[in-house]
């Protein structure tokens, strides 16, 4: 019979290669390898240069050679804790987006694993002894977290989103959960609300700690006494409490106001709103962080509550910029703080509103 020769196997000689790159641009192959690992020693238009010419000639990185060279694995970690609906929360599936978006500027995977709370730090150390990632992404961190505790101590790259109390030793990337509500809370008080109830989040993370803080500053200089202010907490991750929440806030007659650390509470709040025979606008107020989460219609709410937006999608990207940044040599780690927008209801006063919050038209 005839043989037939079929060109398996040949992807490799048809692969471009590092050589083939330096030969293109007459540059050494030190030097190729230097700026496709986007190290600072290599001037931006030179690496710039060499990534533009990769791209046109195909050039696709051999991972094996890259860590050997680099001493990198190419991949950053994300570690989280199992709990019950942790992973359809709608606010971690946002953020988680927007890093799986980024990293692919970087050439990065995401490896992502979990464990029981309890388990977590045993979760980080194997990760780090087997150097299988080269940064982590952490999220909710608790007041002294010892998840970051254990990394500080470990000196491998990562970033926090939020922050807890020492935030001026390592990268995070957050809003002004504090300055928020204590503008939302002197925004009500400022319109007349003797009471007001807040539906905070889970107070054993240290965003919904700062968010009643704020709230209480507020109270604080607007000369009003603690009592004007009433917390419900959620349970983590805020879903399914919005209704059952409201309801209780609304049994105090004296409320005139509510403010929410979810739109998805907001949103959940309807019902118990309507059953309560209250009117939005009329005998009462409410206010709402907006993650500007994609499933989540608020269009129906629009003109009828007030808003303040800050995308947790932006949340996402920064954070690895932030990693990358560390992981790549480029910096020291460095916090970054997510604009954010206030959109308030026409008749509420704005005069309350700091000036490093945007203000637009509701």
């Amino acid at each position: 019979m005839p043989q037939h020769n079929h060109p398996i196997g040949n992807k490799e000689q048809n692969q471009v290669t590092i050589k083939d790159l330096a030969r293109k641009l007459d540059l050494s192959i030190t030097t190729i390898s230097r700026a496709l690992n986007g190290y600072s020693d290599v001037g931006a238009k030179t690496r710039d240069r060499v990534q533009k010419a990769a791209q046109e000639m195909g050039y696709t990185p051999n991972r094996n050679a890259q860590r050997l060279v680099t001493q990198r694995s190419h991949s950053i970690g994300w570690i989280k804790g199992d709990g019950s609906q942790h992973f359809v929360d709608p606010h971690f599936v946002e953020v988680f987006a927007g890093v799986l978006r980024e990293v692919k500027h970087y050439d990065y995977d995401v490896v992502f694993a979990s464990g029981a709370e309890e388990d977590l730090v045993s979760l980080f150390d194997r990760y780090v002894r087997d150097q299988s990632v080269d940064g982590f992404i952490l999220e909710l961190p608790r007041p002294n977290d010892k998840r970051i505790t254990y990394l500080l101590e470990s000196g491998m790259p990562f970033v926090v989103h939020g922050r807890e109390e020492r935030s001026d030793q390592y990268a995070w990337v957050d809003i002004d959960n504090f300055g928020m509500f204590e503008t939302l809370t002197k925004v009500m008080l400022d319109a007349g609300h003797k009471k007001i109830a807040f539906i905070n989040g889970d107070e054993n993370y240290s965003f919904a700690v700062e968010r009643r803080l704020g709230a209480e500053r507020g109270l604080e200089a607007m000369g009003a006494t603690r009592d004007a202010l009433k917390v419900y907490n959620a349970v983590h991750p805020m879903v399914h409490a919005g209704y059952q929440l409201t309801t209780k806030a609304l049994e105090d007659p004296k409320v005139t106001a509510i403010l929410y650390s979810s739109a998805v509470m907001a949103v959940e709040g309807q019902a118990a709103i309507a059953s309560s025979g209250r009117e939005i606008g009329k005998d009462l107020e409410i206010a709402t962080m907006d993650d500007e989460l994609r499933h989540v219609d608020l269009t129906s709410l629009e003109g009828q509550i007030s808003f303040v937006r800050s995308p947790l999608n932006e949340s996402g990207h920064a954070l690895v910029r932030q990693l990358m940044k560390q992981i790549q040599k480029k910096g020291p780690p460095e916090g970054e703080l997510i604009p954010a927008r206030f959109s308030l209801r026409p008749n509420l006063p704005r005069v309350q509103i700091p000036p490093h919050f945007e203000v637009e038209d509701a």
